[in-house]
């Protein structure tokens, strides 16, 4: 056995396909007989995950029974070109999209108008155009191949559903409500009684109409059509699994359809291929990947078989990089030469010495898996408060904290004020309500986290909370200075993150545990002085340091 045959059969040795097949016989359609690679992954996972587990079956074995009739009546016409083959593929990664951002929103306790904006109204969109309406497309152009009627030319929803009624397809289109989508589309949506009602205004007849649905009502036509696209998708991949042959792409092509289907074909459970894409220059080809097992040598592992697997499609980039995702591992990559890969198909080189190679130089950074006992939920759901008085607030603030340090990131505005004692009183006051916010664990890399005062604290400070520009340019006049507070006195960023180049043109100036770098140079004193804790506050409040602003650092 080669290097190649031995790569595919060991990889694929993992696919669990004998029992993705039984599932799929059992729970879908017991008349599909083989499973192939391309459509592994998406079987095993919309049937085996919520929500998508929930799929019509009325709506997958019409699609996939009028599919089948269809190739029986045309078997010499019908063809899964570029233009199908792109609308499956963008439909089916909405479809991973939306439900992502069902399981991840679906649930949130937000109040209900805010709900509607965040996730119902866009959740709906999403599933009826970026979805549906790409899936809904790819049967009406096999229609296309099949009926002399130019079906390849309408593109429009409402036109799409007819031409699937009048071909038996009815179905697919019962829950899709055309107008409800045209006035999300046009503005015509007023929420009422605090958002738990949502109006749907629409012109029908060249008469207007007002549809109100309460929102339970409306999340009960979002699993509809959720259902249906699942249903669809399912029977679509059934009917292109038994017909994979009648895929007329050129696999060979540096293209978005070539790339997906490489993709989707190396996909399997416990490992999928989000994407793969190529440099315009041929100097890199990388592949990201989501996985299960992180475990440090399996991943090596799985990267040198997708190495040698990816390498046989395109042959031709310098380097080929791995990255390897996961819910409790930190970004991971690994990195060959194609003069490397090749050697380990032509046996010249042990895949041993491969990755000796590959680690002494550098290429190859596998982090530990994080196991600390931390609430997931919590995480995914956390947000920062946002604190506002009458002469500031602060908002956009970030976790950057490390093993051993809290460290927070601010944006903070303080309006026209003018007086630099102003500016700096306000400045202590945000950094005393700061330092004390709660963070929460990271899910990849321990830190510091809790209700203890941070350690640093970085705060850009900003006239106006608006569209106004926000980079720590001098010349960005809505910029006032930059903040870094550290409570050991000392910076633990140089050159507040910037480029030396934009730092130095920055007025600096020290006070006690605070660094500023001024835009303007006339807050700057020429001299960095050290205020002592006995002497007057610079904010002229008459009192000594250590008893006024000092105090709540």
């Amino acid at each position: 056995m080669n290097c190649l045959n031995y790569c595919n059969t060991k990889y694929y040795s993992e696919d669990k396909s004998d029992i993705i097949l039984t599932q799929v016989q059992n729970k879908i359609n017991k008349d599909i007989n083989n499973i192939a690679h391309e459509m592994l992954f998406i079987f095993s996972n919309v049937i085996n995950k919520e929500p998508s587990c929930y799929f019509n079956k009325d709506v997958y074995n019409q699609t996939f029974r009028r599919m089948e009739a269809l190739l029986d009546e045309h078997s010499t016409s019908i063809k899964f070109n570029d233009e199908i083959m792109e609308h499956f593929l963008i439909g089916y990664h909405t479809y991973r999209q939306i439900t992502d951002i069902i399981n991840n929103l679906g649930k949130l306790n937000d109040n209900p108008e805010i709900k509607n904006r965040l996730y119902r109204i866009p959740t709906y969109i999403s599933i009826v155009e970026g979805c549906l309406t790409n899936l809904f497309r790819v049967i009406t152009l096999i229609l296309n191949q099949t009926s002399q009627k130019d079906f390849a030319s309408i593109k429009k929803l409402k036109p799409i559903c007819d031409v699937l009624r009048s071909n038996g397809f009815d179905l697919l289109v019962t829950d899709i409500d055309v107008n409800v989508r045209n006035a999300i589309n046009h503005g015509g949506i007023i929420f009422k009684q605090n958002g738990r009602t949502i109006d749907f205004q629409f012109t029908e007849n060249r008469i207007s109409v007002v549809h109100s649905m309460s929102i339970y009502q409306f999340d009960d036509l979002i699993n509809k059509v959720y259902d249906i696209a699942s249903g669809v998708l399912l029977g679509l991949c059934s009917f292109m699994n038994n017909h994979i042959d009648l895929v007329a792409v050129d696999r060979s092509q540096k293209l978005f359809i070539p790339f997906c289907l490489l993709s989707m074909e190396l996909s399997i459970p416990g490992i999928y291929i989000s994407s793969i894409s190529g440099l315009l220059d041929y100097k890199q080809l990388n592949v990201d990947i989501e996985i299960e097992n992180t475990d440090k040598t399996y991943i090596m592992q799985i990267a040198i078989l997708l190495a040698i697997l990816v390498y046989d499609r395109y042959c031709d980039y310098q380097q080929y990089m791995f990255f390897f995702s996961s819910e409790r591992l930190q970004g991971s990559w690994v990195r060959f030469t194609n003069q490397e890969i090749k050697d380990m198909i032509k046996g010249i080189r042990a895949f041993d010495d491969v990755i000796k190679s590959v680690m002494e130089r550098g290429d190859c950074i596998i982090f530990d898996v994080s196991t600390e006992q931390i609430d997931m939920q919590e995480i995914k759901y956390y947000r920062f408060p946002n604190h506002s008085e009458e002469d500031y607030k602060v908002n956009n603030i970030e976790d950057a904290s490390g093993v051993d340090r809290k460290r927070l990131k601010a944006h903070l505005f303080i309006g026209d004020i003018s007086e630099k004692e102003e500016i700096l009183s306000i400045i202590h006051r945000s950094i005393h309500w700061l330092k004390s916010v709660r963070n929460v664990p990271s899910p990849t890399l321990p830190h510091k986290y809790g209700t203890m005062d941070a350690d640093a604290l970085y705060i850009n400070v900003y006239r106006n909370d608006t569209r106004a520009n926000k980079e720590l340019l001098p010349n960005n006049k809505n910029f006032v200075c930059f903040i870094d507070y550290n409570i050991s006195g000392e910076t633990t960023l140089e050159h507040g993150g910037l480029p030396v180049i934009i730092w130095n043109k920055l007025y600096h100036e020290k006070l006690e545990k605070i660094q500023i770098a001024w835009r303007d140079g006339i807050f700057a004193i020429k001299k960095s002085t050290k205020i002592g804790r006995n002497d007057l506050c610079p904010c002229k409040s008459g009192k000594k340091y250590k008893k006024c602003c000092g105090s709540k650092l």
